[in-house]
């Protein structure tokens, strides 16, 4: 026989783990943004290589947004983000004229991205969307001199757009998590809708892809911003990998001659 406090108890679990309404019917995922008209989205939630995490991010600080709203649910993680001496929420909203940067601190489950996509969606088409533009990475899994940026609109002519502005069209494959649901809500809604993605080894964080992303971005928005930093950067992360395997290439000789040595 199951007691009511632990029926009560499993009705909020799957009520919790579902997605679904919360406790008083209230919506789960609540949308707090200025009224702007014709606004361009850029959403650069964490994915791989964090391209899009760190692209919004740069693109905030860069262009010296400020932060203008965030995403309020019962089912984002108890947590405040400390920047600058200052507790943010983990996901934000940075805004600058129209241009508004959706950046994301924290894993978001697949029900709640859902969720976020449909509150989001109906606020840009209420104020008639000029541009909804995801950014994000592509891991291919090896290096090469050159790393593409590929990218999908929610329409042929979008499509088309891409291509003529250098970014290789994807044909085939799926997009996951906030870039792949936002771009077909969007497109649904009659929206234009784009997701551009910078090729990645994929096994860490990549600020070269992200520059790649942003200087196809600025062919689309008309960004004044330098990607010299990133590049700086990823210059630096690339000289760490590369002594770090300089020293495990010493290590493995050396150990190597220590068991030449006594066993052979």
């Amino acid at each position: 026989m199951e007691l009511p406090c632990f029926r009560k108890f499993n009705n909020l679990l799957e009520l919790n783990l579902s997605g679904g309404e919360s406790v008083g019917n209230e919506k789960p995922v609540n949308i707090v943004l200025p009224d702007i008209e014709r606004p361009i989205l850029i959403e650069g939630y964490p994915g791989i290589g964090l391209v899009g995490h760190i692209a919004a991010n740069f693109l905030a600080k860069e262009l010296g947004m400020e932060m203008i709203g965030y995403v309020e649910s019962p089912f984002i993680p108890p947590m405040a983000l400390i920047l600058e001496g200052k507790p943010n929420p983990p996901l934000r909203f940075y805004g600058k004229d129209n241009i508004i940067v959706a950046v994301a601190d924290v894993y978001v489950a697949p029900t709640l991205v859902n969720e976020i996509v449909r509150e989001l969606t109906a606020y840009l088409k209420e104020r008639n969307a000029e541009k909804v533009i995801s950014l994000g990475g592509i891991g291919i899994g090896f290096f090469k001199e050159q790393m593409d940026v590929w990218g999908v609109g929610a329409r042929e002519e979008l499509n088309r757009e891409l291509e003529e502005k250098g970014v290789k069209l994807l044909q085939y494959g799926s997009i996951m998590g906030m870039s792949g649901r936002l771009l077909l809500e969007a497109s649904r809604n009659n929206l234009d809708a784009y997701v551009l993605l910078g090729e990645t080894f994929g096994d860490r964080p990549d600020p070269k892809a992200a520059a790649n992303v942003i200087e196809a971005l600025k062919k689309l928005v008309p960004l004044e911003v330098s990607t010299e930093p990133l590049l700086q950067e990823a210059k630096m992360i690339e000289e760490q990998l590369r002594r770090m395997h300089e020293q495990m290439e010493q290590a493995r000789k050396k150990a190597q001659q220590q068991y030449e040595s006594i066993y052979l």
